[in-house]
Parts: C-alpha cells; sequence; structure tokens
C-alpha cells in the first residue's frame, strides 16, 4: 500500500514539475522581428513609405484604392529564449471592416522554436468598399493598431518530438525549460505503464485515460506571452471614373469640354435629349492608355460612358506624335485576279505583326466558278492551298467564271494613329458602298445613246413572263445630244425602241457632256425599290465592308478579352438622304449629288433602326463593340482631331453618291475632308468605354496619359 501511495506522489510530482520548471520570469526581449521586406502587390495598392520594424514593432504606411487590392509582406522572426513560441493567429484582429490583416506561416507549423526563428507572411487586404458617404475628399482614413500574441498556451498536443533535429539538446536536459519538461513527460509516461503493469488492475485503466492527457497538457503548457504590434496607416482612396473625369472638367473656368445641346441616340431605338453628353475639346486633357493602346477622348456618351478614337501603341507609357510609323494592315492592288484554282478561303483570320504572317480560319476549299461565287464573297484567301501566307486576298466581288475582284492585304509599317491603311469598301461604283454594311448592290454604268431609244416614265412588268413594257409619258429621242433635255421624267428605257425587256434601265442623271448615267434593274422592281435595297431594306445590313472586316479582326486579334469593359453604344452610319438630287424620280437633275446625313451637322441623332449599328441590334448588327467616328463626332470635337490627326482617316458618316456615281464618306486628319470610298485612307477604329471604368493614374496628356484599370 505503502509503494502505491509512494508511486502516486512521484507521479503528482512529475505532472506539476512542469508550472514550477515554467514559474521563471519570461524575458520577451529574446523575441525579436530581424527581417521585413515586400512580396507581392495586389490591384492599385501603393506603397507610401517603405515599412519599418523594431524589436516587435511594424509600422508600414499605404493607399489602397478598390476591393481587392493588396500588399504581402514576408517576416522573420527570432526567438532567442529557451521556450517555444505558438503564432496564435486568431489573436491579429482589427475593429475596421474595410482592411483585413492574415498571418501565415511559410510552412505551416505555427511554433517557433526555442533558439530558432520563423518565416511568416503578413497579409494586408482591403476586403469591403467604403461607403461614400463615408468618404471625406474621395478618401477613407483605415488606420489601426494590432497586436499579434505569440504564446504556447493553446497548441494541441505536445510541441517536441524526439527528432533528429532535437535530439543533441535531449542529451543536455539542462539547456532550457523545454527539455526539462520533454523528461518529465518521457517519466511521468514510463512509471504510469509500469504503475499499471504492475497492479495489473482493469480498474485501473481509467486512471490511465486521465493522467496521461494531463501530463501532455500539462507539459505543454506556457505562461510567456509575447504580442508583436503594427502600427499601419492605411488611406482607401476612391479611383476617379473616367465619364466623372471628363464631365468634371466642364464646370472649371474657361473649359475645355463643352456640354452637347440637342437629342442623341446612344441606345439602340430610343432618341431621346441629351443630359450626359460632353465633348472634350481639350488638347492636354484627353489622352488615355487602355488595352495596352493609346487612345483620344473625344465625347462621353447618354448612358455615362466615354468614346475614345484608337491612336496607336504608347512607348514608354506615353502617347506622343514622336511614334511616327508603327506595323498595321496596308490594304492595296485591288484588282481581278484568276482565282478558278482550288483554293482554300477563310470566313476570319488572325495575324502576327511582328512577323507580317496570316492565318485564315474556319476555312473551306473551294474552286471559284459561277456557281460557287457567291458563297465565297467577303472571303479571305492565301490563293493557295495553305491556310497561312504574307499576302491576304479579300474577295470583294464576281468578275467572270474564273475571275474575282481582289483587295491586297499585307503587314507593314504605317503611321502610328491607325490599325490600318486603305478603301472604306473597295469600289464606288455603287450607292449600296456608303454601307457599313450592304446586301444588294446596284452598280452604275455610262452610256452615251447614238441612235433612236424609247423612253418612258413608268412601267408594267409582267411576272410570269418576267418581261417589262414601258408605260407613262413615253418618248422617243433620235438626236441624244441635241435632244436629252427633253427626256424629263420619261427616265426608264430598254435601250430599244420596242420598249419591252426582261431588264429594265434607269437614267438617273445626265452630265453636262451629255453622258448618262444609269442602274439595271430586274424582277419587277423600280427606282424606289433601288434606293430601298441599298439603303432602307430591313435586311440591308448582309455583307461586312472592306474597312468593317478588317477592324473586327484586329479587335478578335487585340482586343477581345478586354469586351467586358465596353458598353454596346450605337455607332451610327447614318444613310438617311437628305436631298435626292438627280435621283428625284420627279425631277431630272443635270449634274448635282444625292447627300445624306442629318438636318445639322452636329446632331447625334441616328434615325433608321438599320443605320444604328450595335451588338445588340439585330438589324445592324456588329459582332465585336467596335466601329468608327460619325461626322457630327468630328464636327463636335475638331479642333482635338487637328491636332491628333496628323493623316486623313475614316469616318462612318457617308456624303453623297454623286453625277459620276462616286461614293464619297467624311475624312478627317490634317485637314477635314470628303473622299471616294476607294481611296486610301487611315483606318482609326472607336469604342466606348463604360461608366465602371476608373483612372489609376495620369492626368490625361500626352506624356502622362489616363491608364484604365484593366
Amino acid at each position: 500500500m505503502k509503494q502505491k501511495k509512494m508511486f502516486l506522489i512521484i507521479l503528482l510530482c512529475l505532472l506539476f514539475l512542469p508550472f514550477i520548471v515554467n514559474a521563471e520570469e519570461c524575458d520577451i526581449t529574446k523575441i525579436t522581428i530581424t527581417s521585413m521586406e515586400q512580396k507581392g502587390i495586389e490591384g492599385n495598392t501603393k506603397e507610401v513609405e517603405e515599412p519599418t520594424f523594431n524589436d516587435r514593432s511594424i509600422n508600414f504606411n499605404l493607399k489602397m484604392f478598390e476591393v481587392g487590392d493588396a500588399i504581402t509582406y514576408d517576416m522573420t522572426i527570432k526567438n532567442d529564449s529557451d521556450e517555444d513560441y505558438m503564432i496564435d493567429e486568431d489573436t491579429f484582429k482589427t475593429d475596421s471592416e474595410y482592411i483585413v490583416y492574415t498571418l501565415k506561416t511559410n510552412d505551416g507549423d505555427n511554433v517557433v522554436k526555442a533558439r530558432g526563428s520563423k518565416n511568416v507572411t503578413l497579409i494586408v487586404e482591403y476586403k469591403k468598399e467604403v461607403d461614400s458617404s463615408l468618404l471625406s475628399n474621395n478618401k477613407f482614413d483605415a488606420s489601426n493598431s494590432l497586436k499579434l500574441s505569440l504564446n504556447t498556451s493553446e497548441k494541441e498536443g505536445p510541441l517536441d518530438v524526439i527528432t533528429t533535429d532535437n535530439i543533441e539538446e535531449i542529451k543536455n536536459p539542462l539547456t532550457g525549460n523545454r527539455n526539462i519538461r520533454l523528461i518529465c513527460l518521457i517519466l511521468l509516461i514510463s512509471l504510469t505503464i509500469i504503475y499499471l503493469t504492475y497492479h495489473n488492475k482493469k480498474k485501473y485503466n481509467r486512471y490511465l485515460i486521465l493522467i496521461l492527457p494531463i501530463a501532455l497538457i500539462t507539459t505543454v503548457y506556457a505562461t510567456c506571452k509575447c504580442d508583436i504590434e503594427v502600427e499601419s496607416t492605411v488611406e482607401i482612396e476612391k479611383l476617379p471614373k473616367l465619364n466623372d473625369i471628363i464631365v468634371g472638367l466642364a464646370s472649371e473656368d474657361n473649359a475645355c469640354v463643352t456640354k452637347y445641346e440637342g437629342d442623341v441616340t446612344d441606345e439602340v431605338n430610343k432618341t431621346v435629349n441629351a443630359t450626359n453628353v460632353y465633348y472634350d475639346k481639350c488638347s492636354e486633357k484627353n489622352n488615355v492608355i487602355f488595352g495596352n493602346y493609346c487612345w483620344v477622348v473625344f465625347r462621353t456618351t447618354e448612358t455615362a460612358g466615354t468614346k475614345i478614337l484608337y491612336n496607336g501603341k504608347p512607348i514608354d507609357g506615353k502617347c506622343d506624335s514622336s511614334r511616327e510609323y508603327q506595323s498595321g494592315f496596308i490594304m492595296n492592288d485591288y484588282s481581278s485576279q484568276e482565282v478558278a484554282s482550288n483554293y482554300l478561303y477563310g470566313s476570319s483570320f488572325s495575324y502576327n505583326e511582328e512577323t507580317g504572317i496570316f492565318t485564315l480560319e474556319d476555312t473551306v476549299s473551294s474552286i471559284w466558278s459561277d456557281i460557287s461565287y457567291k458563297d465565297l464573297l467577303g472571303k479571305y484567301t492565301c490563293k493557295s492551298n495553305d491556310n497561312s501566307c504574307s499576302s491576304l486576298y479579300f474577295v470583294d466581288d464576281y468578275n467572270s467564271s474564273t475571275e474575282a475582284y481582289l483587295l491586297k492585304i499585307t503587314i507593314g509599317d504605317i503611321y502610328y494613329t491607325g490599325i490600318g491603311y486603305g478603301p472604306y469598301n473597295t469600289a464606288a461604283n455603287s450607292m449600296a458602298k456608303v454601307g457599313y454594311m450592304y446586301n444588294n448592290r446596284y452598280n452604275h454604268y455610262e452610256k452615251h445613246p447614238r441612235t433612236t431609244y424609247r423612253y418612258g416614265s413608268g412601267f408594267i412588268y409582267d411576272s410570269v413572263n418576267n418581261k417589262y413594257t414601258l408605260s407613262g409619258e413615253i418618248k422617243e429621242l433620235n438626236d441624244w445630244y441635241h435632244q436629252s433635255d427633253e427626256l424629263g421624267t420619261s427616265r426608264y428605257t430598254c435601250w430599244n425602241q420596242t420598249g419591252e425587256c426582261t431588264t429594265i434601265s434607269y437614267i438617273y442623271t445626265i452630265t453636262y457632256n451629255r453622258d448618262a448615267f444609269y442602274v439595271d434593274i430586274n424582277n419587277g422592281k423600280g427606282i424606289d425599290d433601288v434606293l430601298d435595297d441599298m439603303l432602307f431594306d430591313s435586311n440591308v445590313n448582309k455583307h461586312d465592308s472592306n474597312i468593317k472586316g478588317v477592324i473586327d479582326q484586329w479587335y478578335k486579334n487585340n482586343m477581345l478579352h478586354y469586351s467586358d469593359y465596353l458598353e454596346d453604344a450605337v455607332y451610327c452610319n447614318n444613310r438617311r438622304i437628305l436631298d435626292l438630287g438627280p435621283w428625284n424620280k420627279n425631277n431630272l437633275v443635270r449634274g448635282g449629288s444625292l447627300t445624306f446625313g442629318n438636318d445639322s451637322e452636329t446632331d447625334l441623332t441616328c434615325h433608321n433602326l438599320t443605320d444604328q449599328f450595335s451588338v445588340s441590334n439585330n438589324k445592324a448588327k456588329l459582332k465585336y463593340p467596335i466601329a468608327l467616328i460619325t461626322n457630327p463626332e468630328m464636327l463636335g470635337t475638331l479642333n482635338v482631331f487637328a491636332l491628333y490627326g496628323y493623316t486623313d482617316h475614316w469616318g462612318m458618316s457617308p456624303w453623297s453618291y454623286s453625277d459620276n456615281s462616286a461614293v464619297k464618306y467624311y475624312t478627317i486628319g490634317s485637314y477635314y475632308s470628303i473622299n471616294y470610298t476607294d481611296s486610301q485612307k487611315n483606318i482609326r477604329p472607336v469604342i466606348s468605354l463604360k461608366n465602371s471604368n476608373i483612372v489609376v493614374s495620369g492626368t490625361g496628356s500626352e506624356s502622362d496619359p489616363w491608364i484604365i484599370k484593366d
């Protein structure tokens, strides 16, 4: 019985010995921070100054702008004491709900070993959006004082295990309190097992179950604690939206941003009085870098977006005029070419600006013929069976069963302001070519009649026999040169004396040298149908213009992953007729032009649904949210484009279809001008940034452009 009591006394002594051993005074000066450096930055976080540390204190000064902004620091905590310390991550708390601090050990073990060190990571993150009501001058102070506790009181299980790393310390049990507690643990377990084995009674099993956990807990228990203090100065600043910056400039004295007064169509089939539209005419506050390209701001939209014009690639973060030439599309050599062989044709292409190599996509293999050509119009080919080449060809029109009209496309040096250089459309001989997209093309023809023909003011169509017969006021002219002024409204002709034909012609004008310009008409249609087919029909937008095709390909290759930053704006291809001119069937006009556009040159309305090009408009559907600037937009910011033009570039607004059948378009650059659609001009696309886009830095100048977060 005495032996049992003696055993119990020894066990209790061993059980409480760790408390006695640990009762010595703690030396917190033995815990220090020995290094701290920035590991990484997320978002737009800025260090106002480098962090400092001293003994057990840290101080840093940060500025954050958006939810998700974060900064990470690598730290080393050194333990020169003879005690193990546990990093208690849960004690790292803050009263701020906006800035969250997280401390993690790099090896997953929270213990800082005695006479050792631990590498840890400190993460500071902007977690919750600051309510605008809390902002003062667009800023919010989120500074904090924090304490991170280091202790050994909540570690589950023994801190120490006999390994090759600590076996030397175990051999010398007097090196520290930690090893004394470990030896006590070993003796306690050994004696308990001997005791139970010696008495070998089941009722003592419960003592084993109770004593061992208590022994484990008391062996690792420690009263020493140490705090690491963090003094953080964090300022949250709300970044401005680009649209807000532009509108804000309008309130300044001598403002270069002006409000647009009038109606606007910035959403499909919705014309309203403008309340949010401003023109940016500033020469030093209109430069933007977005998607790794320079752009020029020219106006805001009614939906609070911002329309910007392409302005080349930045160099060293600048958008100044010293850039000169960069690579882009060169489109020329429009001609009829042999395509009778079996070639590969693609609906689209990708390209490499560095190598100048094109690669066809969505390909089909076909031989050009009277049967197949309609399926190949608007496609691209290398004029071979290969799907890659350095000279690509756009299939524009039919010439014969063995020849097509092709436009050659290569990659080369062009002036930096454009993505390419080439025609708006490859021909100017049809009014349909005023379209950013078009369908039925009625080409013009020229004739100087030298024999007697019959002319009529109307016709009767026999659909069964597919035959036109002239009707109305009938005239026969046998001396065209001297009698053409007598034609009047009798402008339909079969170019014969019977007045019957399957294809009827309509003379829309007579030039001063007495040449007749006309279009051929089939299938019972008249001149009103011709105009409707080319300008207003619900299916008028079927084929891409040449300029739309290359703009879409550029977007697909360079801007596709930025689509979420763009709004679905309206780009107006205003084919509204202001004056029919020589096309007025009730009044023969010698010379002159049919003119397009709005009643006012600065009117931002878009009257026809089929002219309101947008991703969401099935009647004028864009594949991507990108197009061209319009004439009213050019005029609204003309002084800006005088500065940023340098070369003529295409607009989206048609000007006229003149007496000699040349389709003309607005262009602007070194001077404001009108050019034929088959002219070689710079191509500068336009996109519209959503209202949510913010500016992370910059002043809007050429040397310090606004940087849009992407």
